[in-house]
């Protein structure tokens, strides 16, 4: 890169910072986003308040033309000690939203954490999502690599998806029947961004939904302290 592409593309950046203010910080330590506390620098790292906000930073960085690495919960990442170039987007607590949406049908941000949407179905007396309180990280990462245990597993539970897509800048729904899942992955594109999922549950007591997750917790702690 000569020296006026090298002022031309500081400057590009520069207006990133000044545009996404507190959202768009540059040479950050991604061991503070990893469970085991290890690794670099990201060169920039964006967390976006919105889907909107999302959005309009991909549409920019369209002239940037900064790699994206997303980073979900950090568990199970290791990040090199020389860090990650580009921006790393990590999505914040306004993707973690969980609702209700039917008597047996949650809708989650894909930041939410999967024990949390388990603990969540079991309040609302949803079963057969009491696996995800064994799972690490969040429900994005959970689903691009279709976590499970225990005879379960996302792709069992999922209705759909909505997703960004990094190239296109828009965003649109998957439904489960147009992924092909297979043993920890998906076909999914690495240009897409999920961004929320619908999960399918069935009616159950609370009762009975806490007793199952306390077996399968305590059968994980056995085999995997």
């Amino acid at each position: 890169m000569d020296e006026r592409s090298k002022i031309n593309f500081m400057s590009l950046n520069q207006n990133l910072i000044n545009k996404f203010g507190k959202n768009f910080l540059q040479n950050i330590n991604l061991s503070s986003y990893s469970w085991f506390n290890l690794g670099g620098p990201a060169q920039y790292l964006f967390k976006p308040c919105s889907k909107d906000q999302l959005l309009e930073f991909l549409n920019e960085n369209k002239k940037n033309k900064l790699k994206v690495t997303i980073l979900g919960a950090g568990s199970n990442t290791l990040v090199r000690d020389k860090g990650v170039q580009g921006v790393v987007i990590k999505l914040g607590t306004n993707f973690s939203i969980i609702k209700k949406i039917e008597d047996d049908i949650i809708e989650v941000g894909a930041g939410a954490l999967d024990r949390k949407v388990a603990n969540f179905a079991k309040e609302n007396e949803i079963g057969n999502l009491e696996f995800l309180s064994c799972i690490p990280g969040s429900i994005g990462g959970a689903i691009n690599m279709n976590s499970g245990c225990y005879g379960n597993d996302i792709s069992k539970v999922l209705l759909s998806i909505n997703v960004i897509d990094k190239k296109e800048c828009s965003e649109k729904e998957i439904k489960n029947q147009d992924i092909d899942f297979s043993y920890r992955g998906t076909n999914l594109s690495k240009d897409l961004i999920v961004v929320s999922a619908k999960l399918k549950g069935i009616i159950s007591s609370k009762e009975q939904i806490e007793k199952k997750q306390k077996e399968m917790i305590e059968k994980k702690k056995l085999s995997q302290p």
